[in-house]
Parts: structure tokens; sequence; C-alpha cells
């Protein structure tokens, strides 16, 4: 049988954290286990997560270390405790009783290597918020798809609010890059995926309801700063053209978030991170 490993990355919000857990705690056994990376929480979340849940691994960070390097803690502890896949969850998130099970049976399928569940929103059970993403060229723009046929499909791109990861993957395209510190980790991880020759596959099936931006927080600059910060590094990794591919993919965003939307009190912070981003290093993809 394959072993899976559900790994959770946290930072503060165990009232959320507690929720996935309880949905997450059912599923757990000889075959499937679960990591929560704690990234130096001010709560008590490390402490409650020990507490109600002794079956859970509990890994703490010195400090907060982003979302792809601290994923990233979490994904090495269980390649090396021998993960056939990895699911990489939000905390936010409450899972589908047999969600899990979907996924892995699919995950099984030779050149398979991230499989994407059907995402709901919370508030709105029946509302699709995601399942998966698509590029679109005119107007520029990573474009959530919705759409679901009752079969299994090949997407562009999966929202890694959840995703099934499996060890082929990590084991030819590396872990997240962590020049990232959050945002567009899960795009940048899934073109190294596509672009290995592998599968990224919508399973219907599967169904999971997510809060949608607990952590980030898109009313704060902090959002929109490491919105530009990021956009630049995934170009530059993965542009002929970088500063070209910058200015008309992220020109057009801004006139849309900024202008069309009416949110022009976030210029300073994007443009503030764009500018970070060309700055920044740029570093080498590290292995399992």
């Amino acid at each position: 049988m394959a072993t899976t490993y559900i790994v959770i990355l946290t930072y503060n919000g165990y009232a959320d954290t507690h929720e996935c857990l309880s949905s997450i705690a059912p599923l757990l056994n000889s075959q499937t286990h679960c990591v929560v990376v704690d990234n130096a929480s001010r709560d008590d979340t490390v402490a409650n997560v020990r507490r109600y849940f002794p079956q859970v691994t509990v890994i703490e960070n010195s400090s907060n270390l982003g979302v792809p390097r601290g994923y990233n803690v979490g994904f090495r502890h269980a390649l090396a405790n021998g993960a056939d896949a990895v699911l990489m969850l939000n905390n936010d998130t409450v899972l589908a009783p047999d969600m899990l099970q979907q996924l892995t049976q699919v995950s099984c399928t030779h050149n398979v290597g991230i499989c994407v569940p059907i995402a709901y929103e919370y508030h709105r059970r029946e509302r699709i918020w995601s399942a998966g993403a698509s590029y679109r060229p005119f107007p520029p723009a990573f474009v959530m798809d919705n759409h679901i046929t009752g079969q299994q499909r090949q997407l562009d791109y999966a929202i890694a609010c959840c995703i099934l990861i499996t060890r082929r993957a990590f084991e030819r395209v590396g872990l997240l890059d962590e020049s990232i510190f959050f945002m567009w980790e899960d795009l940048e991880f899934c073109q190294r995926v596509r672009d290995a020759g592998l599968d990224i596959v919508q399973v219907p099936t599967a169904h999971m309801w997510h809060k949608v931006s607990q952590t980030t927080q898109p009313g704060k600059p902090l959002f929109w700063q490491m919105h530009g910060e990021s956009s630049v590094l995934y170009f530059r990794r993965h542009s002929r053209w970088p500063r070209l591919a910058v200015a008309f993919n992220m020109g057009w965003f801004g006139l849309r978030e900024f202008v069309l939307k009416g949110r022009p009190q976030f210029v300073p912070a994007f443009w503030a991170g764009l500018r970070s981003g060309w700055r920044k290093p740029l570093l080498p993809i590290p292995m399992p």
C-alpha cells in the first residue's frame, strides 16, 4: 500500500488548524500520517496541536521561514520517512472523508505529478472556488478554473491550498522554490512539473472546502508587495525575456487590480515588490 503524508504549514490561527485537523484525524493510520510544520506561531498553535492531536507530528521552526521554505521542512520529513505522495494542505481547509483516497488512487497512475481536488468555498458549500488554474495569453492572467466535467482531466496549474504531489515529482523537479517568501510558489512548482513531462490531474470526485486567504490577507499592503516580488521571481526563472514578461503580465494585472477595481492605495506596495523581485537572488531549486 502507498504511504501518504499530509503536510500542513501553520502560522497562528489555531481555530482554523483545529477544524482542519479534526477532518483529517479519522484518516490517519499506519499508511497515512500528518505533519504540522509551525512557522513560529505566536499563539498556542503548537501546544494545542500536541494536546488535542497527539497522533500528529509537530515540527517547530524557530522563525517564520515563509511558505515554500516552511513546507519544504515538512516535505523533507515525509520523503525521508518513505512517503509515496505528500498532500500539501493549507490549515484553513476542511476535507471530505474520501478526498484523500480519491486523490491517492489517481496518484498511482503512471506519469502523474500532481492531483488536484475540487475546492469549494467554505461559507458557500456548493460554490466552486477552484478546480485548478490555466494561463490566458490575452489579456494575460493566470485564471482560476472552476470547470468540472465529471471526468479526470489535465490542468495547466494547481492552486496549492490542497494538492497531492507524488514522490516522482519531487525526485524529478525538486522541492518548492525558496527564493519566494509566499505567493506564486504553487504556479512556479507546477511549471517545473509540466516542464518535466509530468501530468497535473483534476480529480472531480475529490472534494474539500477552503476558507480562502485567512493568513495572506489581501486587504493589507504586504499581500500586494509579495504579489509583485514573487511574480518577478517566477518570470525570472521561467521566461526567456523576463523583463518583457513582467511588463506584459504585471502591467495588465496592475491596471485590472488598482485602476479597474479601484484599489490605488496598494500601488506603492506592489511597485516596491516588483523592485525587490529584481534585487533578490534567485536561489537554486532545493532537492529532497
